[in-house]
């Protein structure tokens, strides 16, 4: 069995410039799909009240408040629980909720596996799958990262020299070259088995190396690679530097793919009241961010909310990136990741039996939310 892979979403562990440490359409086919991104930049942000809630009131809070751990690489796929934490949604329904930023995906999937922490961020790549397989309760819960229309955050990105002298236009001229990815096994082979295939091509006909994100702009630079898997900002700060440019952005190469998503510990998932209103609180987050990165509502709030909690210092990088993809009603592209569970099982990354996404995925407790808050409204 190939080892299994690092969830690449939450692997942004940059020490870029201007990043520091740290101080799509719903599952449902008939509800609405996700307007295509129109950013405002900050400079535009019009501003207003925080969301809204819909419908209904918010439920009560837990008395006493009741300690929710967390645990979070600090990316801006973590935006919808670092808003509601800064805004004290958590606060308001009674959750005191408590941060840990872990640097490591698989220890971050460990932990929430084995109940030491009861929610997690985390890519979707074959760990949860594999931890299912072995009668391990981890459930994903909602959406922390998609590649809507216009929303492709990560993707592929080629040297610059290779692109200016052609050598690079296409699929079929990815053959043969070195590609860097985060580790085997994880959320980006999905989407790159797309591209090797438009090339007529597989895996094995490419030269595969595994490093970090931040090492990857390094050795394009170096003309060590001749391609990465990339995330923004780095994508961006590739660009802009003159070392890589913008190839096969996600969202054109894997439209919708559930990339990445919110975990909840087998003992959370059934401490009901908690877990259904955490799951309120984080759902009002994603529309704050969503009426920002969407609509241009407080956006300038909400980028010095990103950048006081996430990687990303720099707040001119937030007029320059592509915005991740958050669902504001933090659904699932369901059947997106059943397509992955069985590319990762034909790819021999799982060990052991699991009948269908049924075992990992649990959308009861969006339901809920969406229930109280009401459909988030799109236009």
């Amino acid at each position: 069995m190939r080892a299994l892979g690092r969830a690449l979403c939450l692997s942004l562990g940059l020490t870029v410039a201007g990043c520091q440490s740290p101080a799509g359409p719903s599952s449902n086919p008939s509800a609405p799909a996700a307007p295509a991104a129109s950013v405002v930049p900050v400079s535009q942000s019009a501003t207003a009240a925080p969301t809204a809630l819909a419908v209904g009131a918010l439920p009560a809070p837990l008395n006493p408040p009741v300690t929710v751990r967390v645990g979070l690489l600090g990316a801006i796929t973590d935006a919808g629980i670092f808003i509601a934490l800064d805004r004290g949604y958590y606060r308001d329904l009674g959750l005191d909720v408590q941060v840990e930023t872990i640097t490591d995906p698989n220890t971050n999937t460990t932990l929430v596996s084995t109940n030491q922490l009861d929610v997690g961020g985390a890519g979707v790549d074959a760990n949860p799958f594999h931890a299912a397989a072995r009668g391990v309760g981890l459930k994903m819960v909602a959406d922390k990262g998609r590649f809507f229309p216009g929303f492709g955050f990560s993707g592929v990105v080629v040297r610059q020299d290779l692109l200016d002298s052609g050598q690079v236009s296409s699929w079929a001229d990815m053959r043969g070259r070195t590609i860097a990815q985060l580790s085997p096994c994880d959320s980006s082979e999905p989407p790159l088995a797309r591209g090797y295939e438009r090339g007529g091509f597989s895996h094995d006909d490419v030269n595969v190396v595994y490093m970090g994100l931040p090492d990857m702009n390094v050795a394009l630079a170096n003309k060590a690679i001749d391609a990465a898997w990339q995330i923004e900002p780095l994508m961006t700060l590739a660009k802009e530097r003159g070392i890589a440019g913008k190839f096969a952005p996600g969202d054109e190469l894997y439209p919708n793919q559930q990339i990445a998503a919110i975990f909840y510990s087998p003992e959370f998932a059934k401490r009901t009241d908690a877990a259904q209103r955490f799951m309120v609180a984080y759902v009002r987050g994603l529309r704050d961010y969503n009426d920002a990165f969407r609509k241009g509502i407080n956006r300038a709030e909400i980028a010095q909310i990103l950048a006081k909690y996430t990687t990303v210092k720099d707040l001119a990088l937030y007029d320059r990136i592509t915005p991740a993809g958050l669902d504001p009603d933090g659904r699932m592209n369901v059947q997106g990741v059943r397509d992955d569970l069985a590319f990762f099982a034909r790819q021999g990354c799982i060990t052991g039996e699991i009948a269908d996404v049924g075992q990992v995925v649990d959308e009861s407790f969006i339901d809920y939310a969406v229930g109280v808050l009401g459909p988030y409204q799109r236009q």
